[in-house]
């Protein structure tokens, strides 16, 4: 006989919703509870969320097993300038290291003429320089003072800094100076949150990994206030107080990790529903896809080749530039709260203003008075009544009032005509975010497959598609919640860098092995502490290859320990990413090698995509209602169509709305859609 059910319990918090994902581990059956998010103290949404589900489910707190929680708290920090008061310690003689920072002004055209250098998130009055030097090759041109660096320290906490940022010339070829330093720090004051770049990112590139260390200190004081309060919280109500959290790679890691490393969770939301809809594709047969995760407040489109997500290392966060492993995400200000405003000069533009959670868009009922995407799909006919489950229930009138005052009398439309408009505009910018993930990595999106999810994706993706000329749509079973579901998919995770430059074929092969031998000694080291048994571990080898001369990397994936022959597969294959990325390459040409990169993976227990037969294509017994939906050509008898009542194999023409609790997928007419045996949406847009 077995005991009761377990349960594993994935939580994300996003900028209008908070999306919860309970998932039986012995049936692999997902229940799902999707609240407002809650601004003013996220740990409500979070815990009304996770209380909701249980209840559902009828399930107790004792019988849930894991947590894994991503959120944007980091992001949020650094956009509303609410991370902590702090410090920075760096090499005699580079005081003004982000002052200098690179030569990079964003935008075109003239916007050098009115950009203005965002604030330091420390300013120059809390910078100290400490006395030492190391050299390119490690060797010291200067000892460390440290009595010197004692009197630096003094005067940081002497000014209330709440962490401290170290980051010394050369630290990433050794560390010895900046290790000491940080222990002189916790001797002054032991608990302060320290930040060390030969531990957050021990490459070159001294402004990239000063950047990234001073954002890792910053974020460390928000990141532990928020997750102490979830701890705690959790423990009240008997739930596991030992959760995960997702990295912006997509892995996920331990409490204690997150908190030493918080600059690693600046994506960690979007990146859970990069990994689920790429891991769902997979599973259907789709392994080139462009994702669209379209929420309450943005969208993020990425791009996934070979069943698995793109990752990068350089993004920015708000004006600040970070090195990490995380996902290659696409963010734009457009969501179904994006607010439509007329301007002075007659243009009707949308986002990236959101009316967010509180109030919301005018639907709402809570007070908004401004029309939002939202509003708009509500008065054209494509949404329901309620959203969430029945979280929020939509005030028709509200909206054509809103978009009648704000859009349709100053434009003198009809409200129809406005909201199609709204519409439209909001498209058009998914659809240039679109081609930045897909033409600007070298992809056509024609030969993409699109995955739409978050609240709002499947409303859009249709169009969208059309739109880019993508032929086939794939809608996830739960695109409401597939973040929260993808990070039910992660892995432990964690990456180790070198920084070890020399030109391929003229290299010590010995020596570099050695090295990569080390890195894999410590990944294997961080496995071990993460509690991962020895058979779920796995490590990954990569080495970031440039052409001599060259300013940026390639990672290229390599087997160690490296011999000669693998060296010079390594090679051919960064010639062929090279002209696949860029449209050339340079047979002839030295190649470099810059950093060795070693990833630690640890295997953790996946849900099932169980697939059924397709039954026959009738799926009448799921029409539910008709009702008139405006479309381009005007107003349409609209089929809905209750998704719970589709079965694998059946079909639908469009134009249709197929309804669920957690979003809403609009077809267009035109178009097709089947179910297949996985009960995903698989929509051919008629392109």
């Amino acid at each position: 006989m077995t005991g009761p059910a377990m349960y594993r319990l994935a939580i994300d918090i996003g900028g209008t919703f908070t999306d919860v994902v309970l998932l039986n581990a012995a049936t692999h059956e997902r229940t799902f509870a999707k609240v407002s998010t809650t601004p003013s103290d996220r740990d409500v949404g979070f815990f009304l969320g996770v209380e909701k589900v249980l209840t559902d489910e009828h399930a107790t707190p004792d019988r849930v097993s894991s947590i894994t929680h991503g959120s944007t708290v980091a992001t949020n920090a650094v956009l509303e300038g609410k991370g902590s008061r702090m410090g920075l310690l760096t090499t005699q003689g580079f005081r003004d290291i982000l002052e200098i920072g690179r030569a990079y002004i964003p935008g075109i055209f003239t916007n050098y003429l009115r950009w203005e250098k965002p604030p330091r998130l420390v300013p120059l009055e809390r910078v100290r320089e400490i006395p030492e030097r190391m050299a390119v090759d490690g060797s010291v041109v200067r000892p460390l003072d440290e009595d010197a660096t004692r009197s630096a320290i003094a005067e940081l906490l002497e000014q209330d800094i709440e962490s401290l940022a170290i980051s010394l010339i050369h630290s990433y070829v050794d560390p010895t100076h900046e290790r000491r330093v940080e222990e002189l720090a916790r001797e002054l004051a032991p608990g302060l949150f320290v930040s060390r770049s030969s531990e957050v990112l021990p490459e070159y590139r001294e402004y990239e990994r000063t950047m990234t260390t001073v954002l890792n200190a910053y974020l460390m004081s928000a990141v532990d206030h928020y997750l102490d309060g979830i701890r705690r919280g959790l423990g009240e109500r008997g739930l596991p107080q030992e959760i995960t959290i997702v990295r912006s790679d997509a892995g996920v890691m331990s409490l204690p990790a997150a908190l030493e490393r918080p600059v690693n969770t600046v994506l960690s939301g979007p990146a859970g529903g990069a990994l689920g809809a790429s891991a769902v594709a997979a599973a259907a047969g789709y392994l080139n896809v462009v994702s669209m995760d379209m929420g309450g407040t943005s969208t993020d489109v990425c791009l996934s080749t070979g069943g698995e997500p793109r990752l990068s290392t350089d993004t920015w966060i708000a004006h600040y530039p970070i090195r990490v492993p995380l996902i290659d995400i696409t963010t734009i200000g457009a969501g179904g709260g994006s607010i439509a405003v007329v301007s002075s000069a007659g243009a009707l533009r949308v986002g990236p203003q959101s009316a967010g959670a509180d109030p919301g868009p005018a639907c709402y009922g809570r007070g908004g008075v401004h029309a939002t995407v939202t509003d708009a799909n509500l008065v054209l006919g494509r949404l329901p009544a309620q959203l969430a489950g029945g979280e929020i229930a939509l005030d028709v009138e509200a909206a054509r009032e809103a978009i009648r005052c704000h859009v349709a009398e100053p434009l003198r439309l009809s409200l129809e005509a406005a909201a199609l408009g709204i519409v439209r505009i909001v498209d058009e910018h998914m659809l240039g975010a679109l081609r930045v993930a897909s033409v600007q990595r070298g992809l056509d999106p024609r030969e993409l497959v699109l995955v739409p999810f978050g609240g709002a994706g499947p409303v859009h993706g249709a169009q969208l598609a059309r739109l880019a000329g993508i032929g086939t749509m794939l809608v996830p079973p739960l695109p409401g919640v597939l973040s929260a579901l993808g990070f039910l998919l992660a892995d432990v995770k964690q990456v180790f860098t070198l920084t070890r430059v020399g030109l391929v074929g003229a290299l010590d092969v010995r020596a570099y092995n050695s090295e990569i031998a080390a890195l894999i000694a410590g990944a294997n080291d961080w496995l071990a502490r993460e509690a991962v048994p020895p058979q779920d571990r796995a490590v990954e080898v990569d080495l970031d290859l440039r052409y001599h001369g060259q300013a940026y990397e390639l990672p290229i994936r390599v087997t160690a320990p490296l011999d000669a022959a693998r060296w010079r597969d390594a090679g051919a294959r960064f010639h062929a990413e090279h002209k696949r990325r860029y449209g050339f390459d340079q047979p002839s040409a030295d190649i470099e090698v810059v950093t060795l990169r070693v990833t630690a993976l640890g295997a953790l227990p996946k849900p099932e995509l169980r697939r059924s037969p397709e039954e026959e294509s009738d799926a009448s017994p799921a029409l539910i209602d008709r009702r008139p939906v405006f479309f381009a050509e005007g107003f349409l008898d609209t089929p809905f169509y209750d998704r719970a009542r589709l079965r694998p194999g059946n079909r639908i023409a469009g134009p249709a709305v197929v309804l669920q609790p957690d979003c809403t997928a609009v077809l267009h007419p035109g178009q097709s859609l089947r179910v297949d045996g996985l009960a995903n949406l698989i929509v051919r847009t008629g392109v």
